[in-house]
């Protein structure tokens, strides 16, 4: 049944302190807040904002920043197993894969011939310590994939992303299925 007539009166305050009511009944909170017990309270902080001082930091900038990258590489060779940007040339590739005991370990290293069309280049030890060399090449839109174009393949936005999908889908190098599970020891 609806309510009719005025609303009851609203109580006055029960003492000079003002209150305000939350959504129960027993939660009141009074202000001021009551003082401290035994303790002095905080003094107020030293300096402050100066808005001519330089801001080094970025700490007032409000522009906003780029989207991140979700997956960690834009400094290329962050978080990818395998990235060794400082390894220049396909023999000092062969010479840390010989290095490391494990079958089919990989690095992925910075291409240096053509690197527009293809950037990077994948490394791997083959069985019995032979090695092979494929490159990753770019694709529209700043996609990856390996080798040259080809219709149908599965283009990767990252090289992390790349790396990540071919630890579980294998790559056809030369007729055999291999997957990158093992990034060389350093």
């Amino acid at each position: 049944m609806p309510r009719t007539g005025p609303p009851p009166p609203v109580p006055p305050p029960t003492s000079n302190t003002s209150l305000s009511k939350g959504c129960y009944e027993d939660n009141e909170i009074t202000f001021p807040p009551p003082a401290m017990q035994g303790r002095s309270p905080l003094p107020p902080p030293s300096g402050g904002y100066n808005p001519d001082e330089e801001d080094e930091e970025g700490l007032y900038d409000l522009e906003p920043d780029e989207p991140d990258d979700i997956y960690n590489d834009g400094d290329e060779g962050e978080n990818i197993p395998g990235y060794l940007p400082y390894v220049s040339s396909r023999q000092t590739a062969e010479e840390m894969l010989r290095n490391d005991p494990r079958p089919e370990c990989f690095l992925v290293r910075d291409s240096t011939t053509n690197p527009e069309q293809y950037p990077h280049v994948i490394s791997l030890k083959a069985l019995g310590n032979s090695f092979e060399h494929t490159r990753l090449g770019s694709r529209r839109g700043g996609r990856l994939a390996i080798g040259t174009a080809k219709a149908g393949e599965t283009t990767h936005a990252s090289l992390a992303e790349l790396i990540r999908y071919h630890t579980s889908t294998p790559l056809n190098l030369r007729g055999r299925s291999v997957l990158l599970r093992y990034p060389v020891q350093q």
